[in-house]
């Protein structure tokens, strides 16, 4: 099977990064707290302005990006994948990819550099807009992918139509449901509804 596997939420936990560094970060520079642990963005997690939550990005972003350690599992797992004879797909709407300057060519080098440095090898990645909703679908299609392995809703239900999506399952996904959609708690999980996926 063609398996796609997307980077930040599932290869890595965003959403533990963003918990343990932002709390400090936002009381110091705006007196903010935690109003909601459980979404996905920066924004909604503080209800803070786009001002706020890029100040927090500015200084955070190449940190994450660089120093975040990949989820525990998802190594050996993605290994043992290739050994089963599945092809390995990188999809990723990380920010500043797709864009044709020194940033996006300095990220889509970190992105490499880091999956190299974590470990985990992979026949392809493809980075797609992190501006268009159904870019993912739009990949998953070409790449004629069979099961994608994502956390965030929109990336989700825009794939769930045309293959198979195992959701990695966090507190901002928990309303995720379809009937091509299963949720996996952790890379062990993961694997195993792959391989009953062979059995259907």
């Amino acid at each position: 099977m063609n398996i796609g596997i997307d980077l930040d939420g599932v290869l890595t936990d965003i959403q533990g990064y963003n918990l343990k560094h932002a709390p400090r970060f936002f009381k110091k520079h705006f007196n903010r707290d935690v109003v909601d642990e459980t979404p996905y963005d920066i924004r909604d997690i503080f209800q803070c302005s786009e001002e706020e939550r890029y100040v927090y990005w500015k200084k955070h972003l190449l940190r994450y990006a660089v120093f975040e350690p990949a989820r525990k599992g998802a190594k050996t797992t993605i290994r043992q994948l290739r050994k089963d004879g599945h092809k390995i797909y990188i999809i990723s709407k990380r920010v500043f990819t797709c864009q044709d300057n020194f940033m996006g060519k300095l990220m889509r080098f970190i992105v490499r550099n880091w999956l190299w440095r974590n470990g985990i090898k992979y026949h392809e990645i493809v980075f797609c807009d992190n501006d268009i909703e159904d870019s993912k679908r739009t990949v998953c299609s070409e790449k004629q992918i069979d099961v994608m392995i994502d956390d965030e809703a929109v990336n989700i239900y825009a794939v769930a139509p045309i293959a198979r999506v195992i959701c990695f399952d966090t507190s901002y996904n928990r309303e995720c449901e379809g009937e091509s959609v299963v949720r996996a708690r952790n890379w062990g999980e993961t694997y195993e509804e792959i391989k009953s996926f062979k059995l259907c």
